[in-house]
């Protein structure tokens, strides 16, 4: 697995996923294993787009949840996994104001070169979270890529998300 960094253009089209992946609970792997299927199927590296620090911690870090993992044990979970590429944008003032469209623009499109992308049923990306799902595909139609979302996976009737893996973790 190659890990990369920035806006620097990867110069290969890539099936991407986005998000913290903290802990990857079975929510994840559902997600890493339809970005590996729809990869093969289309003869694509399979990508997995991170930040760090995690979105929360930067902008409450007193009010920021406990890390599940590690930036690198995450790496090398996804690793471990069959992911091909970790890609992993510093977030970070000027990061935290890219708009959605600029977010779609420079991330997906010029630096990950992205024909397909996929994302949770509340991914929310851009500056104050403004972009979603409609705004994602409607950009896809235009840069090149289809988007798919997953829907929400649960176990025992409950969200499987890494929330609910602290709360199991603290109750024992």
């Amino acid at each position: 697995m190659r890990i990369t960094h920035g806006f620097r253009p990867l110069g290969t089209p890539h099936a991407v996923t986005i998000g913290n992946f903290d802990g990857l609970h079975l929510g994840h792997q559902a997600m890493l294993a339809r970005l590996q299927d729809v990869a093969r199927a289309r003869g694509l590296p399979s990508c997995v787009l991170s930040f760090e620090p995690h979105p929360r911690e930067f902008f409450a870090p007193e009010q920021a949840p406990a890390r599940l993992s590690s930036l690198r044990e995450k790496a090398e979970c996804l690793q471990r996994m069959g992911i091909d590429r970790f890609h992993v944008f510093r977030f970070d003032r000027a990061f935290s104001t890219l708009s959605p469209e600029a977010f779609i623009e420079h991330v997906l499109g010029r630096t990950l070169q992205a024909r397909y992308v996929l994302v949770g049923d509340d991914f929310r990306y851009g500056a104050k979270r403004a972009g979603d799902f409609v705004l994602l595909e409607k950009s896809g139609q235009s840069l090149g890529f289809d988007a798919e979302f997953l829907p929400t996976v649960e176990v025992a009737g409950e969200r499987s998300s890494s929330t609910a893996v602290r709360q199991a973790l603290a109750s024992g």
